[in-house]
């Protein structure tokens, strides 16, 4: 019987609320809160800190996010460490969030910081509130991933603007070669003025000194002076003119550098993402399409596609999503395979696992769409079973159809 049940029980032994630490809360959110609420520079300054050993020399940002992700529950200190860090980074949150209680206020607190695009912040936070259930993590851990696809969208929104920007630089730096052309030939005439006004300025001062010496010179001085003034404040005026245009060169060549830079951060963005937003998709789809509607069952297939040949051998797919299965099902079968799936240990036993690794020649598993501990058994089985073991980088077709290419050609 639970204390709120009970109001006797609930006065005689009062329960502290405190907050959970990270090695208190259920593995299966590890993935979302390290990988949110953590750099991989601060990842990086963890593992080398605690000395944690890496299976290569040179990680991977995946190979680091995993290890500590496997460790934060195995190793106390590692997961000590990591939750030290959390509270330091996110105290203002976890400060905003200690007044609140209850699931509910909870929930409304979090969609306020995700519409502000407080992400990282309040996940740590709500994530470790005493009153947060597994209902409002899940909650927490789908919106966090919906918003990894908004990133496809907004990829191809920085790509037009890449080629937007590409196309800008390029007037601009054609604007600014015809400035500077127009700038060298004005300040090259203007050059060549001052230098005349030079001459003429010591001209006319060797004319002043010889006139002064006689006696019908002193009524011309004047005159003379006030054109030599004239003459200085010409040539200053033409100096200043002069500076005025050379920085002007220079603004416009920093605008250009600026431009440079922003398009080359911009390039740097999508390095990564220009493959998952390839073309792959689409074609895959129209593949799998319905068979009144692809005909021979190939669709708009590629040459490489249609001589993938798993000659009967049976794919075992664990994980995954539910929408993506009939499509897997119906690749492995027209392809000469049998396709067997294990949705990874959330709702099957792990045990049916075990039975199916018997009759499996090949096990496919998306690297994206699996827990960790369904992850783990099942690198564990494959050696064990001596099976070939074939991760998959996402859960879309185009994946797939690669990880089965591997298995044809072994």
């Amino acid at each position: 019987m639970c204390e709120q049940c009970h109001p006797a029980l609930a006065e005689a032994a009062p329960t502290p609320r405190h907050r959970a630490r990270l090695w208190e809360i259920d593995n299966q959110w590890h993935c979302t809160i390290i990988g949110t609420c953590l750099s991989l520079g601060e990842l990086r300054g963890v593992a080398s800190k605690l000395g944690v050993q890496m299976r290569s020399a040179k990680p991977t940002a995946y190979e680091i996010h995993t290890s500590m992700i496997h460790l934060a529950s195995r190793e106390r200190l590692v997961g000590k460490t990591l939750n030290k860090l959390l509270d330091r980074k996110h105290a203002a949150a976890i400060n905003r969030a200690k007044p609140l209680a209850g699931e509910e206020t909870l929930g409304a607190w979090w969609e306020e910081c995700l519409g502000k695009g407080e992400v990282a912040a309040a996940c740590w936070a709500v994530m470790s509130h005493p009153d947060c259930t597994d209902s409002l993590r899940s909650r927490i851990f789908g919106d966090i991933h919906m918003l990894s696809h908004q990133v496809g969208a907004a990829a191809r929104a920085d790509l037009r603007s890449i080629h937007q920007l590409e196309r800008d630089k390029a007037d601009l730096e054609a604007k600014v070669a015809r400035q500077q052309d127009r700038l060298k030939a004005e300040i090259g005439r203007r050059n060549t003025e001052i230098r005349e006004l030079r001459q003429l300025l010591d001209q006319e001062a060797a004319e002043s000194r010889r006139l002064a010496h006689a006696a019908e010179s002193a009524l011309n001085m004047d005159r003379l002076h006030h054109e030599v003034g004239e003459l200085r404040h010409l040539l200053e005026v033409e100096t200043a003119f002069r500076q005025v245009a050379e920085d002007e060169a220079r603004r416009l060549q920093a605008q250009a550098r600026d431009r440079d830079a922003e398009n080359d951060r911009l390039h740097r963005e999508l390095r990564d993402m220009r493959d998952e937003l390839a073309a792959s998709e689409t074609r895959l789809a129209a593949t799998l399409a319905p068979a009144e509607t692809a005909g021979d069952g190939l669709g708009q297939c590629d040459e490489e596609c249609a001589r993938l040949d798993l000659c009967g051998r049976c794919i075992l797919f664990v994980g995954g999503r539910n929408q993506h299965l009939p499509h897997f099902r119906r690749l492995v079968e027209e392809a000469g395979g049998t396709f067997t799936h294990h949705d990874g240990g959330f709702e099957e036993s792990m045990g049916r696992l075990h039975s199916l690794f018997g009759r499996a020649d090949a096990v496919l598993f998306p690297v994206d769409s699996v827990s960790h501990g369904a992850h783990d058994e099942v690198k564990r089985l494959c050696r064990r079973w001596e099976k070939p073991f074939v991760p998959v980088r996402r859960s879309g077709l185009g994946a797939f159809i690669r990880a089965l290419s591997t298995v044809a050609g072994q």
